[in-house]
């Protein structure tokens, strides 16, 4: 006599538990869908999490994984440092001087990354709202810097067009 036999729930690691670069293509996903669905100042405030998140990659595999410091303490930088802004001019371009890509990271801080930020404070502390023209290029122009960090940090992840 044959039995049934459930089918196997596949399901994604928590999100607690999943790895920087994870995070940062989960939280793409959902600023792509806020975007699609008509929410373009959430898409903007996601697009800025995913840079936030995606600086936290680029540190903690520069200080953690290559300089082998203690996880406690760069957690504590990043925590301390609480901002894009802080982190990645704070944190990152110092640590990243010695290198090649110092000076495209320095052009992506001065170009995208700082738009976006200040697009964001816009939103969250002045209380305005986007439009889709807008969101679009800063979507565009958000993921291209995301491709290209966590390009050279070795992430392989996805990041989608808006």
């Amino acid at each position: 006599m044959a039995r049934r036999k459930l089918k196997e729930k596949s399901r994604k690691k928590p999100y607690a538990e999943a790895a920087d670069d994870e995070k940062v293509a989960r939280n793409w996903k959902k600023t792509i869908g806020l975007y699609q669905r008509g929410e373009y100042s959430s898409a903007t405030l996601r697009a800025a999490i995913c840079m936030e998140l995606m600086t936290n990659f680029a540190i903690r595999d520069e200080l953690v994984t290559t300089k082998g410091l203690p996880l406690d303490f760069v957690n504590t930088l990043l925590k301390d440092a609480n901002g894009i802004h802080r982190k990645f001019t704070g944190i990152l371009l110092p640590i990243m001087e010695e290198y090649e890509e110092h000076v495209h990271l320095k052009q992506l801080w001065n170009g995208p990354i700082k738009q976006l930020n200040e697009r964001r404070n816009r939103i969250a502390h002045g209380g305005e709202f986007d439009s889709e023209q807008p969101v679009k290029k800063i979507l565009d122009d958000a993921r291209k810097a995301i491709v290209e960090i966590m390009d050279i940090f070795g992430s392989e992840q996805k990041f989608p067009e808006p």
